[in-house]
């Protein structure tokens, strides 16, 4: 079976190029901008792909002449931009892939949007794969059959060493006995970090604690609160840094408060770390936390409830490295690139057999 995969995460396009080695007959090309796979395991090759548009020309006449040379039976498209180019070069071939599609968010696809006739809500796509069950329940009430939608959690990348906590507190002068709340995002109004810093309000009284916030702000009520007087002193603003999971060790707890989410990537990251994870119950995070067990879920939106979490946790060190090492757990077993890559497999397998 020959397999076109495009744009895939790299962490699973690696472990499919592993799984290429122990399957007979299965056959993998990458088509990326950059090549994430490794010299000489399995039966894996490279194909180098970019593109500017969903409608981009060039981009799709050069997949159409690669559809008719490697001749997959499945093509994995896994942004929308990719799909639409998938859709649009195997139109009128004699024997065409079948698609599969990939699903991030928890928006409904609407037939209203055009983008949508060449990408999800297209009749070409033989199936959907779904980030979670909040974006399963979002593409059918699109319209599409929940026979064709199959929830495939996102993987976490591979394990590297990890830096150590008082280095990365020294280098942000955050003294080793402080309380340290993260949280790693665009920051935008929908990841709700302004509920973060209302509920770091609520725990004033709590001296110790610090907040530290990795990636852009795009929210202008988050700068805003960045610079009230109660705070100030209290957060630590990095910005946008490429290697921003690499920052994780510091914290204590990680919180994603957000107000819309497929699922986030940052939180299966922190998980992998093993940091203790606070989200609120939006889109597929709560799917991912089991509530007490692997961490806490509280109400989106409700800033009060993220304050009452915070204080728990605070209370409690036993408490954070239990729900910690229970998310480790938890994702390994849901995220890991071999699961993801394996589940990945058999649904391919099963798309390219059905009539």
């Amino acid at each position: 079976m020959r397999l076109l995969m495009i744009n895939a995460p790299p962490e699973l396009a690696r472990e499919l190029q592993r799984l290429s080695a122990d399957i007979n007959g299965l056959e993998l090309m990458i088509a990326d901008r950059n090549d994430p796979l490794v010299p000489g395991i399995g039966n894996a090759h490279f194909f180098p792909f970019t593109s500017v548009a969903k409608v981009d020309l060039p981009a799709i006449a050069k997949l159409r002449k690669l559809l008719h040379s490697f001749r997959p039976e499945v093509v994995h498209s896994f942004v929308p931009r990719a799909l639409a180019q998938t859709v649009l070069a195997s139109t009128c071939m004699r024997n065409p892939p079948k698609i599969l599609s990939f699903y991030g968010i928890t928006r409904v696809p609407l037939w209203g949007d055009p983008g949508n006739w060449i990408t999800y809500l297209s009749p070409k796509i033989a199936h959907h794969t779904c980030e979670s069950n909040a974006v399963k329940l979002a593409l059918i009430a699109g319209g599409i059959k929940e026979s064709k939608c199959e929830v495939i959690y996102n993987c976490v990348a591979e394990s590297t060493a990890p830096k150590d906590r008082s280095e990365l507190l020294s280098e942000l002068k955050i003294a080793t006995d402080r309380f340290v709340i993260g949280t790693v995002a665009t920051i935008r109004p929908v990841k709700g970090i302004d509920l973060l810093l209302e509920a770091l309000l609520r725990c004033s009284d709590l001296n110790n604690v610090i907040v530290v916030l990795i990636g852009p702000i795009q929210d202008p009520k988050v700068e805003r609160l960045c610079e009230d007087p109660r705070l100030r002193d209290r957060i630590r603003v990095l910005g946008y840094i490429p290697e921003a999971t690499s920052w994780m060790p510091c914290m204590d707890v990680f919180v994603m408060p957000s107000r819309s989410e497929g699922l986030c990537r940052a939180l299966l990251e922190a998980m992998h770390q093993g940091i203790c994870p606070v989200v609120s119950d939006a889109g597929g995070m709560k799917e991912l936390v089991r509530n007490t067990t692997d961490g806490i879920v509280f109400p989106s939106e409700d800033s009060l409830a993220l304050a009452t979490a915070i204080r728990r946790l605070h209370g409690s060190k036993t408490l954070v490295q239990q729900y910690g090492n229970s998310a480790r757990h938890r994702v390994a077993a849901l995220c890991g690139a071999r699961v993801v890559a394996e589940r990945v497999t058999k649904l391919v397998q099963r798309v390219a057999a059905a009539a």
